[in-house]
């Protein structure tokens, strides 16, 4: 949310996305001339960080759905890669969030896991009323086969991850 100034017509905002820290940013209220304030995240450079994109593939009802695909720093569609599915309802709108990767007891780090070589799908889950479990199962298994379709998935080698309700999700899966 940019802040205008009180005495005159700069205004203040954080811009970031996946792969840039939201540092803060100087303008007019015409932003001409931006500039960037801040560099609150200078050791990231050090890091390998990946990239996310938007995918999307038909569902089994025919509708079309969406989620994230993180992939690796210096992905080659050319390879084979682990993937990780985490899915916990609706995430494609975190698009352009900035994850600083850090432990968590409860959600996985797209961060620190594209930077450790693995792709990481997020399935929206849209639900059905009465039917949590087979819409969840729908979305993440369609999407699971289109990722893999890509030819970029190892497919010997996924793992799924929800918690709180997206451990329910995972339990309805495997059983």
């Amino acid at each position: 949310t940019p802040v205008k100034a009180r005495d005159c017509d700069s205004i203040l905002w954080t811009r970031g996305n996946f792969r840039t820290f939201p540092d803060l940013w100087r303008s007019n209220l015409s932003f001409d001339s931006p500039k960037k304030l801040s560099d609150a995240n200078p050791q990231q450079k050090q890091y390998l960080w990946g990239s996310v994109e938007l995918v999307k593939w038909n569902m089994p009802d025919g509708k079309t759905a969406e989620g994230l695909l993180y992939k690796p720093e210096n992905f080659d569609s050319a390879s084979s890669y682990p993937m990780l599915v985490y899915f916990y309802e609706k995430y494609a709108d975190q698009l352009h969030q900035h994850y600083v990767p850090k432990p968590s007891r409860s959600i996985i780090s797209p961060t620190y896991c594209s930077s450790n070589g693995y792709l990481v799908f997020i399935p929206d889950i849209s639900y059905r009323d009465g039917y949590p479990g087979q819409s969840a199962y729908e979305a993440i298994i369609s999407g699971t086969e289109a990722m893999i379709a890509m030819g970029f998935v190892d497919k010997n080698r996924i793992g799924i991850q929800g918690q709180s309700w997206g451990g329910y999700q995972t339990a309805w899966l495997v059983t």
